[in-house]
C-alpha cells in the first residue's frame, strides 16, 4: 500500500511524527511544577475562599461519560 523505504520524505514525516507523540504524551504524565512548591496554608485559603460559591459543589469524576 505505502513504500515508505523508497520515499524518505515520507520516512522523515513519520518519524518526526512518532518522536513528537512520544514528547507530547510525557508531558500529559507530569505533575504540575508547582506542586512541591506551593505551601498547604494556600490550598486551605482556596478552599476558604470558594466554599460559598457553586464552584465548591462541582464535580469533574463523570466528565464527558
Amino acid at each position: 500500500m505505502f513504500n515508505f523505504y523508497g520515499n524518505t520524505v515520507m520516512k522523515n514525516i513519520l518519524q518526526v511524527a512518532v518522536l513528537t507523540s512520544f514528547l507530547a504524551s510525557f508531558s500529559a504524565f507530569a505533575h504540575h511544577p508547582a506542586e512541591d512548591i506551593v505551601d498547604e496554608d494556600i490550598y486551605e485559603m482556596i478552599d476558604e475562599n470558594v466554599a460559598d460559591t457553586p464552584h465548591a459543589d462541582l464535580d469533574f469524576t463523570s466528565m464527558g461519560l
